[in-house]
């Protein structure tokens, strides 16, 4: 096997040292190595004790997870795992410290959360807001939760949010009491619509961060007449998932499909920010990351699409066998990709990929000791600091259940391959 290794020559506290990566030419390579110099991942959540475990994580990627110094990460903790999420579960929301022994600070719960995503938990950009969403009070409705860093004040928005625009003054959010496929659900109300397989009632709407006022863009039945012209046919319901802006907010991606079925649908579609211009985007997506306002990185196929109507892949940046969970890591270093792997083979890998030399940067190799499959696995779901400086996961390679850890990628961004 290739291996190849970058030496680095740092100044610690006056006296050298010398820290090394590996890099890879290829997807096996990467795969099928051990014997690369990996970044040792930190545990910053406390697993608790056995007779009362703690399960701590940020659950999926694509959100900020860290305030813009780099010092506070948020978190969830549960104290469960390996079954289904009930009405009554409760998740305590906070953050570490990173600066501080990873003290960690409460500061609100949460009763609508999921394995996969969590609940949507993130730094509203701009802002010293902390966002996450939540049940109502009188348990009727989904909401999102507010909380103000520096001054401590809580407001609630009367709709949960899914995805925030880069400037924080508009979230997207969908009908998530009909979300259904793998792990997605929030628990404690019902589908409303459950009887319809695509009502006008619902659909993806748009919500004023500041004043809390929402606007209706498109609802299911408009949709799936512009999907299915010749009408819908399946078994399952239609609902829409993972919408996201693109960077400038002037549109968006959302995914429209059905529950797993024979007949599964899951398609990408390009929306106007008004909800009025609808363009096909691609088939069949999975985890993908905005690169710029036309083009979308894919990580079910490590490949670029360009937000033009094809649904064409433009570029494959390389042969990856395997589902990718893709972060472009912020300038200056945006020709790096952050990536993780679902379970292979019994481990999890974490990897950089650079994109001028088309190396991979194996980060780590992780064994999963929790569920390979199904609603309650342990996803990597990467992210990273606002400086792209520091990576966040959850991971279970330590036999603790999901528990968060970060590791310092800094000498290899300021060392890049050549």
């Amino acid at each position: 096997m290739l291996k190849n290794w970058t030496i680095i020559l740092l100044s610690l506290t006056g006296c050298s040292t010398v820290q090394e990566y590996s890099t890879c030419e290829s997807w096996e390579e990467l795969v099928g190595g051990e014997d690369f110099q990996y970044v040792s991942p930190v545990r910053v959540s406390d697993p608790g004790s056995n007779e009362h475990p703690v399960y701590t994580g940020f659950w999926f990627y694509d959100e900020q997870q860290f305030d813009i110094s780099g010092r506070y990460a948020l978190g969830m903790k549960v104290y469960f795992q390996d079954r289904d999420v009930e009405p009554t579960d409760r998740g305590d929301i906070g953050y570490f410290d990173l600066q501080n022994s990873f003290k960690w600070c409460k500061i609100g719960e949460t009763t609508a959360w999921n394995w996969q995503q969590g609940c949507r938990l993130q730094w509203r950009p701009n802002s010293d807001e902390i966002l996450w969403n939540d049940r109502s009070e009188d348990g009727t409705h989904f909401i999102c939760r507010a909380y103000n860093f520096k001054s401590g004040e809580h407001r609630t928005l009367p709709q949960p949010v899914y995805d925030v625009s880069d400037d924080g003054k508009m979230a997207l959010t969908h009908d998530f009491a009909r979300m259904k496929h793998a792990g997605t659900l929030y628990t404690g109300i019902p589908d409303t619509y459950e009887d319809l397989q695509a009502p006008n009632q619902s659909g993806i709407e748009r919500m004023d961060m500041e004043t809390g006022d929402v606007e209706f863009l498109i609802d299911l039945e408009r949709m799936a007449d512009i999907a299915f012209p010749q009408g819908y046919t399946g078994a399952t319901n239609l609902y829409f998932f993972r919408e996201g802006w693109n960077p400038s907010a002037t549109r968006f991606i959302a995914f429209l499909r059905n529950m797993d079925s024979p007949d599964r649908h899951v398609s990408g579609w390009s929306i106007s920010a008004d909800g009025k211009d609808v363009r096909y985007f691609f088939d069949n997506p999975s985890h993908h990351v905005w690169q710029d306002d036309n083009t979308i990185l894919e990580g079910r196929y490590f490949g670029l699409f360009k937000d033009d109507g094809s649904g064409k892949m433009v570029q494959k940046l390389a042969d990856v066998g395997a589902n990718i969970d893709p972060t472009i890591l912020p300038e200056p270093f945006d020709d790096w990709i952050l990536g993780d792997t679902y379970v292979l083979d019994s481990v999890q890998h974490l990897f950089l990929f650079h994109q001028p030399t088309s190396l991979f940067v194996p980060l780590a190799r992780l064994k999963s000791t929790g569920p390979r499959r199904g609603i309650y696995r342990v996803d990597l779901h990467a992210r990273c600091s606002q400086d792209g400086r520091i990576i966040s996961i959850d991971a279970t390679h330590e036999g603790l259940g999901r528990q968060m850890y970060i590791l310092d990628i800094g000498h290899i961004l300021d060392n890049p391959p050549k």
